[in-house]
């Protein structure tokens, strides 16, 4: 009953704070470690199963999700330690949230058929709403307004997915997947499924919400939506669209090109940003995809399958803990001189691949995994992607230097989440083989990269260069919003010509007053109708 334990305590509570006062106060105390009930499954590695009203549902921890459980146990956890000590006003909206999206995000990693998953997810969609309006200042609320869009983009892609394969092998076990290749290679289901998950992980186009959400969240929200939550779109991918022997090369190399544009852009983008959570917002953009690029590996080569799954769960543990700890960063005083250079620059270290951190291991793997296709290229393109993820560390850090908080106190949570940085993707690599003996090529491979984002920061230090004209958080978002607003100007031009389109005009001018004045009632709308999209599936489900 671990598992069932991991997914009810979190909602038990939530449930709770409406309560008696004693009721309210056991459930308050109790918030901050309701992730600790994750460490159970992690150590009795269970195989529930049981019915509900509608649908059966089934949990399991298995070699796919063991990486993300434990992820999300410990960032989970320390970052609740740090919100209890640093969140003041409406505790009860964020906990609510935080709660919600912890049980969902526990439901979808534990889930071992395809109804339990979608439910989770569902729930996570929603609760993450709460965490991303927290502020309720009107950037918060633009914030939720596109993730509420991409929401329901990503939702209806993987409702359309999901009901596509329910209706050909019903509510799947997972672990039966690999028997119905015939209809998953068949079938539209994986690309609508593809690019739903796409949306919850980031993927360029389809990453607009994330680097508007990532300021205007609470800083321990942050560190979980970056570093935990955009794993739910990756668990997906895992589950619904796993490599099949039939698949055609060509789908492996979009993939893996697709992950590294998105890897190279999100750096370039993130380089002319202000705001230090802007900047790493846009970091974790890049490094989902690279994960995305190992992805498209375990397609390509179907026979290293097993080694390649081991090493994306391994990519990803590595990322969230890392940027959990950066995010964690941004809310505890970095003018505390050495400590806090030493507890920024370890995790930001990692990520840009140093030699004998985690991210050194992970990139290796990588690179030995490249070797066995035919575009060499491809090697040399991955150490590049050191240099592009140091150079925007670095600038990170230029602009958190000068940042100051409302905390100004070395957060505990904040080292013991840097220190799991360091260890955990060590211990977890050694049970699974993925350290190789240290070799001077391979040290070399991984300094130059470094060496060269060297020799950059000193040229543009010289220089005093500056990127020049700053694209704005959200960078498409703007684009789409300005075109929207020029749309009245441009309908105003043509009814002088034509005045039969009038009409038109005036109720393009009602539509923008409707939303400019009753913005909070679209937020709640929204979110009704994505709960009533969730309750519509779980009415139909067979």
């Amino acid at each position: 009953m671990s598992a069932v334990l991991a997914v009810v305590l979190p909602l038990t509570l939530m449930l709770l704070f409406p309560a008696p006062e004693r009721y309210r106060r056991l459930a308050i105390a109790l918030t901050p470690w309701s992730g600790a009930a994750l460490f159970l499954p992690l150590l009795t590695r269970p195989e529930v199963a049981f019915s509900w009203p509608l649908l059966g549902v089934s949990l399991r921890v298995d070699e796919v999700n063991q990486p993300l459980i434990l992820l999300t146990a410990v960032a989970w956890n320390l970052s609740a330690w740090f919100a209890w000590n640093t969140i003041e006003r409406d505790r009860r909206w964020f906990w609510s949230g935080w709660l919600g999206a912890l049980s969902g995000m526990s439901l979808l990693l534990l889930a071992g058929d395809i109804a339990s998953f979608y439910i989770g997810y569902a729930l996570l969609t929603l609760s993450a709403y709460l965490l991303i309006t927290h502020e309720h200042n009107p950037q918060a609320w633009r914030a939720a307004r596109v993730y509420l869009v991409m929401a329901f983009v990503g939702e209806a892609a993987i409702l359309s997915g999901i009901l596509l394969l329910a209706g050909t092998i019903g509510n799947a076990d997972f672990a039966s997947f690999t028997g119905h290749h015939e209809t998953l290679s068949a079938s539209p289901a994986r690309w609508l499924l593809l690019a739903g998950f796409a949306v919850k992980m980031g993927i360029m186009p389809l990453h607009l919400w994330l680097p508007l959400a990532h300021p205007v969240a609470p800083v321990p929200a942050s560190a979980i939506l970056s570093g935990v939550i955009v794993k739910a779109g990756l668990m997906g991918w895992l589950r619904f669209v796993p490599g099949l022997p039939e698949d055609p090369a060509w789908i492996g190399w979009t993939l893996i090109w697709l992950g590294l544009f998105t890897a190279f852009a999100g750096v370039v983008i993130g380089l002319t940003q202000e705001r230090i959570k802007t900047v790493l917002a846009y970091s974790t953009i890049s490094q989902m995809g690279l994960i995305l690029a190992a992805f498209g590996l375990t397609i390509l080569l179907p026979d290293q399958r097993n080694a390649l799954l081991a090493l994306v769960g391994f990519m990803a543990l590595h990322h969230g803990l890392n940027k959990a700890a950066l995010f964690l960063a941004c809310g505890s005083s970095l003018a505390l001189g050495r400590i806090g250079t030493v507890l920024f620059a370890l995790p930001a270290l990692s990520l840009s691949a140093f030699p004998f951190t985690s991210g050194y291991l992970a990139k290796n793997a990588l690179k030995a995994a490249v070797h066995h296709t035919p575009a060499e290229i491809l090697g040399v393109v991955l150490a590049l992607t050191s240099t592009a993820t140091a150079l925007l560390l670095w600038h990170a850090w230029q602009i958190a230097r000068h940042t100051r908080t409302r905390n100004p106190s070395l957060q505990p949570s904040w080292a013991l989440l840097v220190l799991s940085g360091l260890v955990l993707p060590w211990i977890w690599a050694a049970g699974h083989d993925l350290i190789e003996p240290v070799k001077i090529y391979m040290l070399w491979a991984a300094v130059w990269p470094l060496i060269l984002t060297a020799v950059i920061v000193a040229a543009a230090v010289r220089l005093n260069w500056r990127a020049s004209g700053q694209i704005p958080e959200g960078d498409l978002v703007v684009l789409v919003e300005q075109l929207a607003g020029h749309l009245p100007r441009l309908l105003a031009q043509r009814e002088r010509r034509h005045r039969p389109h009038s009409h038109l005009l005036d109720r393009l001018h009602q539509l923008q007053g409707f939303f400019e004045h009753h913005q909070r009632s679209v937020q709640a709308t929204g979110l009704a109708a994505l709960l009533l999209i969730g309750l519509l599936w779980l009415t139909l489900w067979n």
